[in-house]
C-alpha cells in the first residue's frame, strides 16, 4: 500500500515538473522572441548610423540620441553600451575629448553588465588612442592593456595582436625601440597568417619607421616598400600618406632632398584628398623642415604656422611638439631668439608630458643653442648635458642590434614554418602515391585473381562438356547397339513364323 502511494505521489510529482517546465519554456520562448523583434530595430538603426556616419554627423548624432532613448526605456544595456561607444567615436573626430570620455566610461558600466564584450574593448582602445593623442603614455598603456585583458578572457586573438601593434606605437614614442619591434614582430606573423593587410601595412610601416629612427635606412627602406606595395592596392589610402612621409624622412636623412621633396608633394596631395588632417599637418610641418635645411626660414614659419592651427584645433599634442620645435628653429636661425625661446619651451614642455625622448632631444639641443646665443653659458650647459644623458638613454646601436636579432628571429620562424609547410606538402603527395600505388597493387592483385577464377572456370566447363559430349557419345553408342540387337532378333523371329500365306494355305477355313 505504502509502495503504492510512493509511485502515485511520484508520478503527481513529475507531472508537477513537467507542467512547470513547459512553462517555464513558454516564458523564455516569449522573452526570447521580443529581443529578438528588437535587435532587427535595433540593426536597421545602426544601419542608417553607418549610412550618414562619414557625410552627416548631424543626422548620425539623431540616429544615436535615438537607439540611446529607445535602449534605456527598455533596459537594454547591451545596445546601449554600443550606441553610447559609437557617440564617443563621433567625440574622438571631432577632437571633443572630454564628451568622449564621459560616453566611454558610461558605455563600460553598461557593456560589462550586458556581458558585452566587443564594445568593452571599443571603449579601452578609444581611451588608449584619446589618451595617446593628449601624450599621457601611462594611461594610454593602461587602457591598451584592459583592452588585452578583455580580449585574451574571451579568446579574440585579433584584438590582442592589433592591441600589440597599438602598444608598439607608445613604447615608439618613448624612445623604446627594441620593445616597439618586439610587438611588431609578435604581431605581424597573425595578421599574415588571417590576411589582415590594413594591420600588416600598418605593422610594416612601424618597423621600418623604427629602423629608421635607429638610423638604418637601408633596413627602414626594405619595410616601407613592402608596405607601399600592399597600402597602393587597399582600398582605405589612409595608411599610403604616412608611409611617403616616413619614405620623405628616410631619403632626407640620406640628404637626398629631391626625393623626399616628391614624397612629401604625395603625402600632402593624397591627405588633401581624402580629408586627411592628420597626416597632412605632419607633411606641412615635414616640408617646413625641407625649408629649414635650405634655409628658406620664412617659407618654413608660414608651413609650421598652418600645421600649429589644425593640430591646435584637433588637439593634437605629439604633433604640436613637433610643430613647435620646427618653429623654435626657423626663428633661431632668424636670429629671433625670443621667439625660438618660446616655442622651443613649448617644445619642451610637451616633450616632458608626453615622455618623447626623440623630441626631447632635439629641443634640449635647440635649447642650449639659443641660450648659448644670448650669452647664458649656464644655462646652455644645463641643456646640453640634458641633451647628452638623453642621447645616451636611446642607446641607439644596443637597440639596433635588438630589433636586428628579432628580424633575424622573425624571418628564422617564417623560413622554419615554409620549410615546415613544403615538407608537410611533401609528405602529403608522398603518402597520397603511397595510396595510389597500394590502390593499383590491390586492383591488380584483384583482377589476377578475378582472371585466374575465370581461367579455371572455363577450364573445369570445357572438362565438364567434354564429359558431357563423351558420356553423350556412349549413351547414343549403347542406343545403337541396343537397337540393332533388337532389329536383329526381330529379323530372326520374323524368319522362323510361317508367312500370312503359309497359314492361310494350310489352316483349314
Amino acid at each position: 500500500m505504502f509502495t503504492k502511494y510512493l509511485s502515485c505521489d511520484y508520478i503527481s510529482f513529475l507531472k508537477k515538473a513537467l507542467y512547470i517546465f513547459i512553462l517555464l519554456q513558454q516564458a523564455l520562448f516569449s522573452f526570447a522572441q521580443k529581443p529578438a523583434l528588437d535587435s532587427a530595430e535595433y540593426k536597421a538603426l545602426f544601419k542608417q548610423y553607418d549610412a550618414v556616419t562619414g557625410t552627416d554627423r548631424n543626422k548620425a548624432f539623431n540616429i544615436l540620441n535615438r537607439i540611446e532613448s529607445k535602449s534605456t526605456a527598455q533596459n537594454n544595456f547591451y545596445y546601449l553600451s554600443e550606441a553610447l561607444v559609437y557617440k564617443a567615436i563621433l567625440y574622438y573626430y571631432d577632437s571633443n575629448y572630454d564628451s568622449a570620455k564621459i560616453c566611454i566610461n558610461t558605455s563600460l558600466n553598461y557593456s560589462k553588465k550586458a556581458n558585452n564584450y566587443k564594445v568593452e574593448m571599443r571603449a579601452y582602445n578609444l581611451l588608449g588612442a584619446i589618451y595617446y593623442n593628449q601624450g599621457d603614455f601611462k594611461n594610454t598603456e593602461k587602457y591598451y592593456t584592459e583592452k588585452i585583458k578583455v580580449a585574451e578572457k574571451n579568446n579574440d586573438t585579433a584584438s590582442v595582436y592589433s592591441t600589440y601593434y597599438n602598444m608598439g606605437l607608445v613604447y615608439f614614442q618613448q624612445g623604446n625601440y627594441l620593445k616597439s619591434a618586439d610587438v611588431n614582430f609578435k604581431a605581424l606573423p597573425y595578421f599574415e597568417r588571417v590576411k589582415d593587410t590594413f594591420n600588416i601595412i600598418s605593422s610594416l610601416q612601424s618597423i621600418g619607421y623604427t629602423y629608421m629612427n635607429l638610423e638604418d635606412i637601408p633596413s627602414s627602406f626594405t619595410f616601407f616598400y613592402k608596405a607601399i606595395k600592399l597600402a597602393k592596392g587597399y582600398k582605405d589610402k589612409y595608411q599610403l600618406a604616412g608611409i611617403y612621409i616616413d619614405m620623405a624622412t628616410a631619403y632626407g636623412n640620406l640628404n637626398k632632398t629631391d626625393s623626399a621633396l616628391n614624397y612629401l608633394d604625395l603625402a600632402l596631395k593624397l591627405s588633401a584628398k581624402h580629408n586627411d588632417n592628420f597626416h597632412f599637418t605632419i607633411a606641412l610641418n615635414n616640408k617646413a623642415d625641407y625649408y629649414l635645411k635650405h634655409k628658406n626660414y620664412e617659407q618654413a614659419l608660414i608651413l609650421t604656422k598652418e600645421a600649429e592651427k589644425l593640430n591646435l584645433k584637433d588637439n593634437r599634442r605629439l604633433a604640436l611638439c613637433e610643430v613647435y620645435s620646427t618653429m623654435a628653429n626657423a626663428f633661431y636661425r632668424l636670429n629671433n631668439l625670443d621667439s625660438s625661446l618660446k616655442y622651443a619651451r613649448k617644445s619642451f614642455s610637451i616633450g616632458i608630458e608626453t615622455e618623447q625622448a626623440k623630441m626631447l632631444r632635439e629641443c634640449t639641443r635647440t635649447l642650449s643653442y639659443i641660450f648659448e646665443a644670448r650669452k647664458n653659458s649656464d644655462s646652455a650647459l644645463k641643456y646640453y648635458k640634458l641633451y647628452t644623458v638623453i642621447n645616451d638613454t636611446l642607446k641607439q646601436e644596443s637597440q639596433l642590434r635588438g630589433i636586428a636579432q628579432k628580424e633575424f628571429m622573425f624571418e628564422k620562424k617564417n623560413q622554419e614554418d615554409l620549410r615546415a609547410n613544403e615538407k608537410l606538402i611533401a609528405d602529403a603527395k608522398l603518402e597520397k602515391q603511397k595510396q595510389i600505388n597500394l590502390i593499383v597493387i590491390i586492383a591488380s592483385v584483384l583482377l589476377a585473381v578475378f582472371l585466374l577464377i575465370g581461367i579455371v572456370n572455363y577450364r573445369q566447363k570445357q572438362k565438364a562438356n567434354a564429359l558431357v559430349l563423351s558420356q553423350k557419345k556412349l549413351l547414343e553408342d549403347k542406343q545403337k547397339e541396343i537397337l540393332d540387337s533388337i532389329n536383329y532378333a526381330s529379323r530372326i523371329q520374323r524368319s522362323l513364323l510361317p508367312t500370312d500365306k503359309y497359314i492361310n494355305k494350310n489352316l483349314p477355313k
